[in-house]
């Protein structure tokens, strides 16, 4: 692992010097730029800094969070020391790296003397979320993937299947055939609300979380 410090920012061409100001204040030894922008690379070459550059998707927020924080993530298990510089920029793109940032748990810096504009978003859905929720939300994240089927058998050990099951019948195949049904109506709400994605894996669906989905936990 790299000990020195590394920099992530999104470049933008009237800000050239404030970057150059805050990177040489914080003592980092490479940059990350999110974007191709040769007056960064040149200055940031010209005082020996190592500069590399990895575009990210600025569709909308949810792109720039999965993409920002997937080059944080991959700068942490590189470098000792990682922190964001947020410059101003498009709002999406300014919000997104933010909230990227606190999920990753790195720290975020910004020139004082300049205004980020970041956008209101409607994205913390998750106070509506009853307890059945969370418990099969956090069991997701915990192992990254998994199964309906896998899910029953994580609610069968950590005995919550009562928790999940309102029927009267003592019939054990028709209790977990219950809660095999309440555990896809979860599933299909939480997946309605952007908490996690379906994926098809031969015969069978593994549901993985999103980005936000991760966010809530953290």
């Amino acid at each position: 692992m790299d000990k020195g410090g590394c920099i992530i920012t999104y470049p933008v061409d009237e800000h050239v010097e404030n970057a150059l100001k805050a990177v040489i204040g914080l003592g980092a030894n490479k940059i990350i730029l999110m974007d191709e922008n040769e007056s960064y690379i040149n200055s940031f070459n010209r005082i020996g800094l190592i500069t590399d550059v990895r575009p990210i998707l600025t569709d909308d927020v949810p792109s720039v969070v999965s993409s920002v924080a997937d080059i944080i993530s991959d700068a942490k298990n590189k470098h000792d020391c990682v922190s964001v510089l947020l410059l101003p920029s498009d709002p999406v793109i300014g919000t997104g790296v933010y909230v990227a940032s606190c999920m990753e748990k790195v720290k975020v810096f910004a020139p004082s003397d300049i205004e980020i504009k970041c956008l209101t978003l409607p994205i913390f859905p998750f106070v509506s979320l009853n307890e059945k929720e969370r418990f099969v939300s956090a069991k997701i994240i915990e192992n990254k993937e998994m199964s309906r089927k896998n899910l029953l058998t994580v609610v069968k050990r950590e005995g919550y299947c009562d928790k999940l099951y309102s029927g009267r019948s003592d019939s054990p195949t028709a209790k977990e055939t219950a809660v095999m049904r309440q555990l896809q109506r979860i599933l299909n709400k939480l997946e309605e609300m952007g908490l996690v994605t379906k994926e098809k894996r031969s015969k069978r669906f593994v549901w993985k979380p999103t980005v936000f989905g991760k966010l809530i936990f953290r």
